[in-house]
């Protein structure tokens, strides 16, 4: 939050951050960033335990979203490598989850340790672009995910497509996903 106070000196206004505000809005964040990454990695533990987790990631391997082997970041990493590169909006954080949801539900795809980097990278790239009034090109963001920029223009259409191009979220839903996230404030 900005606001002018005028010098009394030379008549001039000079603009002041309120830098209370900024800390406030980052822990938001990184509380926010934290209980995304709980969930996933929930989802990830569940899915794991399935009896035909194996099947499933042997089926899903030939898909874009799916690495020959499981990153070594962890999920919370891999989220604040994004958020300190890109200074996400917490409504793009919470979109992006909604956006896997409805990924998963419409491609009829199940979260992996092999697949849950990229297709969270790609979720987070639709949110930007749906939610934020500026942002960067795809080059900028391939450097962040650790991809090539054709990699990643390949995993935003393959998400793009899969999703059957449904990125609009009704006030209710995206409430619902704001007050479960919230929840998790002291969890985490």
């Amino acid at each position: 939050m900005n606001s002018d106070s005028f010098n009394s000196e030379d008549g001039s206004f000079e603009e002041e951050t309120d830098s209370k505000t900024k800390n406030d809005e980052q822990d938001l964040n990184h509380n926010l960033i934290k209980a995304i990454a709980k969930t996933l990695t929930l989802i990830l533990e569940e899915n794991k335990n399935l009896q035909n987790y194996k099947d499933i990631i042997q089926k899903q391997s030939k898909m874009i979203f799916s690495a020959s082997s499981v990153p070594g970041i962890s999920i919370i990493d891999y989220l604040e490598r994004i958020q300190t590169y890109s200074n996400l909006e917490k409504n793009t954080l919470i979109s992006s989850l909604i956006f896997i949801d409805r990924f998963c539900e419409l491609s009829k795809t199940t979260l992996t340790y092999y697949n849950i980097h990229r297709i969270l990278f790609a979720s987070i790239i639709i949110a930007i672009k749906y939610n934020e009034d500026s942002f960067y090109d795809n080059k900028y963001y391939a450097e962040i995910a650790g991809i090539t920029i054709e990699e990643l223009n390949l995993i935003e259409e393959a998400f793009v497509l899969m999703s059957d191009f449904q990125f609009f979220i009704s006030d209710d839903i995206f409430e619902n996903y704001n007050r479960y996230l919230t929840s998790f404030k002291n969890m985490t």
